[in-house]
This record gives structure tokens, sequence and C-alpha cells, in this order.
């Protein structure tokens, strides 16, 4: 079964992302693979808050380069 684990800024997820994220890497990988894994494949969308998403020892900044 194949897997997909996207996280990203919570601000990015707005009404239909989730949605359309899931749909469109799906199709990717029924193009790459083949369309046999499409009803077997699990993608898990997650948006995580930037003041819990840290690099360098820092967290991020909403609206800053990401």
């Amino acid at each position: 079964m194949p897997y997909i684990e996207v996280k990203l800024f919570d601000y990015r997820l707005s009404e239909g992302v989730a949605e359309k994220i899931i749909a469109e890497l799906t199709d990717g990988l029924c193009a790459a693979c083949g369309e046999e894994v499409r009803d077997r494949t699990e993608v898990v969308v997650q948006g995580i808050s930037p003041q819990l998403w840290g690099f360098g020892g820092k967290t991020i900044t909403p609206g800053a380069s990401s």
C-alpha cells in the first residue's frame, strides 16, 4: 500500500487545498506506478503551526520564506 505524508504550514491549507494535494499526488503516483495502485494509496495532509516547526534551533515566522 503506497503511503504519502505531507506536512506543511497550517496557513497554507485554505479551503480545498488538502483535497487538491491528495488528488494530484495520487494522480502522480499512478502515473509513475500504474493505475492499479490508486485504490490502495493513502495520503495524509497535516497542517502544522509555524510555532511548532523549527530550523536551526529557531521556530519559523509566518510569512517568512518557506
